[in-house]
């Protein structure tokens, strides 16, 4: 009679076992599938693009520290407070070569040579570069060749159909704006035309900077969404470049010089303008942004409104 209790016993902490072995598996797999759909905590990785134009951004930015110390990079600003934005500024001979990098990392100046809604002809501003300007002294500094014109990277889709990852073209549309960084890489160029075509670099996304859903509560539902940087209109660079005009007024060098209302900053893409916590109008542009822990801009480039756009990789 002992015996068969011994038995009994003895088959219960074996179906004992083997419960806790089931649910042990059980719990296993939960666990697995509740990580699977969790975002990767992906890292940016050095890049020779990125090398050369995180080197176009003002002193301390946090992207740039963010960047070095993910990486071992050691990427320096070339000028105190960034590069400025300069129509029709160009880098490509050895001529703007040392224009813009001769008095760096302060500034050089040149006279405007025609009239636009940005400047007044026969008046003298910070030398920098304009959107293409950047975009292919950046590629050139990588080592790489450069990019065509905008309207021909948009428009001759016979010649560069095959780059064009996404665009506004039938057959070509893009993923949500959430799932569009997964599928490009840094270095893809974006050109988008709303009043004019403007070009800008994918450089990753909040997430692949190490910023979080503490750090970032405004920005929690898009630390996933493509961040680009590019040289144009951006409001910050005004109060930036006319204290750095106003801390040099001894220098006969920057007598006279005016201030530029842009420059070389990181944006992020397809956030709705209504998300943003600032809004604002500066010059002919509307602005939304999103103030950054230590007091970055980061401002939304409205791609939805854009009437052409595509996403245009080099070498496909």
């Amino acid at each position: 009679m002992c015996y068969n209790v011994d038995i009994r016993h003895k088959r219960r902490r074996k179906k004992g076992r083997n419960t806790m072995k089931k649910l042990t598996a059980l719990l296993v797999l939960m666990l697995t599938m509740v990580l699977s759909i969790l975002p990767a905590q992906a890292e940016v990785e050095r890049s020779k693009l990125l090398d050369a134009a995180f080197s176009m951004l003002e002193e301390g930015n946090d992207f740039v520290r963010r960047y070095n110390e993910m990486t071992g990079a050691e990427v320096e600003a070339t000028f105190v407070d960034g590069c400025p934005y300069f129509f029709g500024g160009k880098a490509d001979d050895e001529t703007t070569l040392t224009r813009l990098f001769s008095r760096a990392p302060l500034y050089s100046k040149r006279e405007i040579w025609e009239q636009t809604r940005f400047y007044d002809k026969g008046s003298y501003y910070l030398y920098g570069l304009d959107c293409s300007g950047f975009t292919q002294w950046v590629y050139a500094e990588a080592g790489l060749p450069k990019h065509d014109s905008l309207s021909n990277m948009i428009l001759q889709y016979g010649k560069y159909g095959k780059n064009h990852v996404y665009s506004h073209r039938k057959g070509k549309g893009m993923p949500s704006y959430d799932k569009l960084a997964e599928n490009l890489q840094v270095g893809d160029l974006l050109v988008a035309k709303k009043r004019a075509r403007h070009v800008m670099m994918f450089i990753g996304t909040l997430r692949d900077f190490g910023y979080t859903e503490e750090e970032l509560p405004e920005l929690a539902p898009y630390l996933d969404y493509a961040l680009v940087i590019h040289c144009g209109p951006n409001f910050a660079y005004t109060d930036r470049i006319q204290a750095f005009l106003d801390a040099h007024q001894d220098d006969s060098y920057y007598k006279g010089v005016k201030t530029t209302d842009g420059g070389v900053a990181i944006s992020i893409i397809g956030v709705p303008f209504a998300d943003a916590p600032n809004r604002g109008s500066f010059g002919v542009n509307d602005f939304a942004w999103f103030d950054m822990p230590d007091g970055y801009k980061l401002t939304i480039w409205d791609l939805p409104n854009a009437t052409s756009f595509c996403w245009f990789r080099m070498n496909p």
